[in-house]
Formats: C-alpha cells, structure tokens, sequence
C-alpha cells in the first residue's frame, strides 16, 4: 500500500510540474523537490536497499551520468569558497547551488521512477499522467487565447500566442512536444499486432485504431496540437512535425512486423493535425512567422556569436552552472533588444557554464538513449515497448532541434519530463509480463 502511494505522489508530481509558471521560480521548483524528496523518504522506508539497488541497474547509465555532472557542480561550488581544493571554481556560487540543488533533484527523481514503475500497468498510468497535464495545458491555453480576458489566472497578460501556466510560449511548445512524443508512443504502442485477412478486416482494424478504445488519447492529441500550432512557435512546430516525421519513418523501416494500422495512424497524425486542425488554428501564422524570420530582426544570433569568445576562455572548466546571466555581461559587444539571461541556445549555455567534458557526456547521454530507443524499436517482440522507444527517440530528437535556438534545458519541469522519457524505454525493457499489452 504504500509502495503505491508513492508510486501515485510520482503522479500527481509530473501531472501538477508545469502548472506553477513551468515550476521556474524559486517557490515552484522548492515545492516540487520537497515532493520529491518525500516521495524518496518513502521508499527508503517501504524498500530494502537490496531492492532499491536492483531496480537502478536498469537505468544506470544516465544515473551514473547525471550524478557525475552533479559532482561537477559541487566541486564548481566548493571551489569558490575553497580554490586551494578544487580545480574548478564558480564565478556565480549562490546560482551554482541552486543547480547543484536542482540535479540532486533530478538523480532522486530517476531513482524514483526506477523503484516505482515496477509494472507494465504503472507505466501506463505514468503514461496517462503525462497526456492529462499535456492536455490540461493545452486546453488552458486555448482557453486563454478565446477568453477575451487581458489577464490570466497567473497575472501574466494574454498576448497572441498561446503560453498556459508557462511565463514564456516556446517552453509551453516544448512542453506540449514532449508529452505528444509519450502520448503517440503509447498509442502506437497499443495498437494490435494481428494482420488482417481481407479488405473488410483491414478497414475495421484501421478504424479501430483511430477512433475506437483509443479515441481519447487520439482527441487528447489533436488537442494538443492545436495548442502547439497556437504558440505559434517556430522551433517547437518544426521539432515536432520533424522528429515526429523522422521516429515513424524510421519505425516503418526497422520494426519487425510492425502494426498494419501503423502507416495509417502516422498519416492521420500529419494529415489530419497538420493540414485540416493546423489549418483552421494557426498554422498559416507559423508559416508567415518562419517566412519573417531573419538575421536582422533576431538578435539570438548575436548572442551565440558574442558567446565564442566567452566559450574560448572558459570551456575547460565553465564558469559555474546557473551562471551565464551574470557572466555573459562582459562578452556583450552590442546592446540587445531584450536582456538576456539564457543564451538561447543549451550548446552554448552548457559549454559556458559547465565546460567542454561535462558537456559531451550530456550529449552522449542523449545518443546512447536513442541508441536503446533504435535498438528497441527494431529488437523488442512487445509493441509497447516499441511504441515507447518511439516516443523517446521522437522526444530525443525534438530536444536535440529545440535547443539550438532556446533554453528549453533551463525550465525545471521540461527537464523532468525528458528524464521520464528517456528512463521509461529502459525500466520497461527490464519488466518480466506474461501478458503483453
């Protein structure tokens, strides 16, 4: 019992992250990691360490890797109050302690979902979470956007593009990315294996696929579209349609036996979300936006240019994590239409703050998951396995596109969500089921 109470405070947890300003102030992120840390004080109660080591063999990886950055981190943060015993030094400590706090979150938050997903049931259910904060956010959004009201319900003012409970529109599109990448991997992953016989079948199967037991997470996805296309962000609807492209081609080609419903749902997915909702919500000013877009209005370039001498000077050891804002200041060789305090781009951020090796093990984090998520895909005899190693590649993918161009990596429940992504392929691989579903 109380195993699942843990399990269902995880829940709620990834379910309410995005609702308080994208969990980015202070007083959001400390409710979510005392959450957290509550959570962990109960497994250690309900779970032997015998137990708890067993389960975090199967995501060890990016474990190990994420806890080594955080060493990292801390010896950044020492080394500012003890140069003499560290190599590394912040130039920013306080901001570098908040980051230290955050990735000591995020290592509790990985031991977490590998205790608790024990099931392929609770997967589901982790699953279910996910697509309902998306779809509560989009349906928030949508709201706001038709309202009429000046203000929201967070005292932020309504502009034309659609934010939710986030401050800024392309952490909501990123946001929306990641939970549509777990909401069609588990779709496809529930679809039926069976081939179909005649014509006759194959209708009924196709029809069954894109409207039948799956109609709500179908229509929680179109939702969500609709409010992707409605932040009208550029990146964010070219990382989806992108990655989303790229996982279901990819998928067609390396699956064995894949569902003969899949082609069919992946053309709807375009098709119908793309032209005829994108259509009628937006989609022609996400065209007009990418068609405006141009090195003179955007001032982003500039900040990754002014960065390459800042990075030649600091990309051995960085300058502290969390520190750009208060660094970058003196690299700055022009005045920039607005204040920058992320560089825009989590390359560049991520050189300047962390130095070059901490860097490419984030990185290779990355093309290891989508590695397992390939290998999955192309390996695995359990279609929800395969649909969820598609998500995590789509996921993968998209993040990968998205952060040449924002600070999607900054936002606290975005990172939360993409670990969730990333960890769920490899705890599902390790769970032994006699039916599969």
């Amino acid at each position: 019992m109380r195993s699942k109470n843990a399990f269902y405070l995880l829940c709620f947890i990834l379910f309410i992250l995005p609702i308080p300003l994208g969990a980015n102030r202070p007083w959001a992120w400390a409710i979510i990691e005392v959450l957290i840390c509550i959570n962990t004080i109960q497994i250690c109660y309900t779970h032997s360490f015998k137990q708890v080591f067993n389960r975090l063999k199967q995501v060890r990886v990016i474990l190990t890797i994420i806890f080594l950055v955080q060493v990292w981190v801390f010896l950044q943060w020492f080394g500012a109050f003890k140069p003499d015993l560290s190599p590394l030094m912040s130039l920013d400590p306080s901001q570098t302690e908040v980051a230290l706090i955050k990735g000591i979150t995020f290592c509790l938050f990985i031991i977490n979902l590998a205790v608790l997903l024990t099931t392929q049931e609770r997967i589901k259910q982790l699953c279910w979470a996910i697509m309902l904060s998306g779809l509560f956010q989009a349906v928030y959004a949508i709201f706001l956007q038709y309202s009429g009201w000046e203000t929201s319900l967070l005292g932020f003012k309504i502009g034309d593009r659609a934010t939710g409970s986030f401050v800024y529109q392309n952490h909501l599109a990123n946001y929306l990315l990641l939970c549509l990448s777990v909401s069609i991997g588990y779709l496809i992953g529930s679809l039926t294996g069976v081939e179909a016989v005649s014509r006759r079948a194959k209708l009924a199967s196709i029809i069954e696929a894109l409207l039948s037991p799956k109609w709500l997470v179908r229509i929680a996805i179109i939702i969500m579209v609709v409010a992707l296309i409605m932040t009208r962000s550029r990146m964010g609807n070219s990382a989806f349609f992108i990655s989303l492209l790229a996982s279901s081609v990819l998928a067609l080609i390396i699956m064995k036996r894949p569902p003969n419903t899949l082609k069919w749902l992946i053309a709807s997915l375009i098709v119908l979300d793309l032209v005829i909702v994108g259509t009628y919500f937006g989609v022609e000013k996400v065209k007009e936006r990418l068609e405006a877009t141009s090195f003179q209005a955007e001032t982003r370039d500039d900040v990754v240019r002014d960065s390459i001498p800042f990075i030649k000077n600091v990309w051995q050891t960085g300058t502290g994590a969390g520190s750009f804002y208060s660094t970058f200041l003196q690299y700055q060789t022009t005045e920039y239409q607005a204040f920058y305090d992320h560089a825009h781009n989590e390359y560049v951020q991520f050189l300047t703050d962390f130095g070059l090796l901490p860097s490419l093990l984030l990185f290779a984090l990355v093309l290891y998951v989508m590695w397992n998520a390939i290998k999955t895909m192309r390996q695995s005899k359990r279609k929800f396995n395969q649909g969820l190693a598609l998500g995590c590649l789509m996921a993968c993918i998209g993040m990968i596109m998205h952060s040449t161009v924002d600070f999607v990596l900054q936002e606290f429940a975005i990172v939360m969500l993409f670990l969730t992504a990333m960890c769920m392929p490899f705890i599902i691989s390790n769970i032994n089921i006699k039916k599969v579903g």
